[in-house]
């Protein structure tokens, strides 16, 4: 998809005219009661810098037993919080159905979720119900890394006329063991950022931590990497909640993130050792990946030496070994590496798979 296949949006602060700051979104994971959203909302209210109020009406759970949202009832308790306290309100979407609910109780905002992004067939749905309306649409990341997914959900919407489009970055699933709920891997959605110029990617740094404490850091991460705007997690009681209480945080540990993303003075400075962590756990999972991948080479290297086996072929490729350096230093130099190091790497790498061959055809 050409970054020209997305003209004509229109930036955040026109959806907000009497802003023109960082979009803000925040209010509860799931929308509980009348009297949750109303002391909620007039908490938010009060720092004149939250510019939706978001709930969940439908909670699309792994688990069929568990809480899965209030529904058509939770619009009605959104309406009257909008009508109490003028803030505009916004839910997440799954289906035809949801949308039109949603239109129908005057919701101000909707997004789609990870699970229904990965699903063409409900995006195109969704994207039909929503033809000709005004209102913002952001779209999360689907839970894998996939640029291609996350870049098509974006498209359908786009191609039915739609132009208050952003996309939100809530981080993606992950096999192994981390500090975060959903590993950030920063660089996906700062490459949706640098493809498309003109679309609004915001973060969100509740479903990203999956813990509290954590939250305020990879927001201020999001805000310092040049996102535009925070979707946040906000809860009178987060000890209470029906669904994701580990994330949310109290109304004051919201004002607390919002004067800490302001704050002049950087992370490192300001909390040198939270950062720290931070910063080796996404190591850690990046570690993990090299060591995954590594472990798959030297499997797909003793396939190899079986087939060179039966084709009475050397274990050494020169011209093949040198054809590989080449891409590999190419792709590698493209992506910031210096040349010498990749060339290190996989000299060593090399060495390792042919006494891995040299190793098994011995056993033969």
């Amino acid at each position: 998809m050409e970054a020209k296949s997305l003209v004509g949006l229109v930036p955040p602060k026109l959806w907000r005219p009497e802003s023109s700051s960082s979009l803000l979104i925040a209010g509860p994971c799931s929308a509980e009661s009348p009297e949750q959203l109303m002391k909620v909302a007039a908490e938010l209210k009060q720092t004149n810098r939250v510019h939706y109020l978001r709930a969940g009406i439908w909670k699309p759970r792994t688990t069929p037993g568990s809480f899965q949202g209030f529904g058509v009832e939770g619009l009605g308790w959104l309406r009257d919080v909008k009508q109490e306290t003028g803030m505009p309100i916004s839910t997440e979407v799954g289906s035809e159905k949801h949308v039109y609910e949603a239109l129908k109780f005057g919701v101000d905002m909707v997004w789609i979720g990870a699970r229904t992004v990965a699903n063409p067939f409900a995006m195109q749905e969704i994207a039909e119900a929503l033809r000709g309306t005004d209102i913002p649409v952001l779209v999360k990341n689907p839970l894998s890394p996939d640029l291609d997914l996350w870049e098509g959900a974006i498209r359908r919407l786009h191609n039915v006329g739609l132009r208050k489009i952003g996309a939100i970055h809530r981080g993606f699933s992950w096999w192994g063991k981390s500090i975060f709920r959903n590993q950030p891997f920063w660089k996906l959605p700062l490459e949706l950022k640098e493809k498309y110029p003109n679309l609004p990617v915001i973060c969100d740094p509740s479903h990203i931590s999956g813990n509290r404490g954590l939250v305020p850091f990879v927001a201020k991460r999001g805000v310092d990497l040049g996102f535009d705007g925070l979707i946040v997690e906000v809860h009178p009681e987060p000890t209470k909640a029906l669904s994701d209480a580990a994330q949310q945080l109290t109304p004051e540990e919201f004002v607390n993130l919002l004067t800490f993303i302001d704050s002049i003075g950087s992370p490192e400075q300001t909390y040198p050792d939270e950062l720290l962590n931070e910063l080796r756990a996404e190591v850690d999972i990046m570690d993990d990946l090299l060591l995954w991948a590594l472990s798959n080479r030297m499997e797909l290297s003793e396939r190899i030496a079986s087939v060179k086996s039966n084709r009475n072929m050397s274990v050494l490729q020169s011209k093949r070994w040198n054809q590989v350096l080449d891409r590999v230093t190419d792709t590698g130099e493209k992506s910031g590496l210096r040349a010498g190091f990749i060339r290190k790497l996989y000299n060593a790498i090399h060495k390792e798979s042919i006494s891995v061959q040299n190793e098994l055809l011995e056993k033969i």
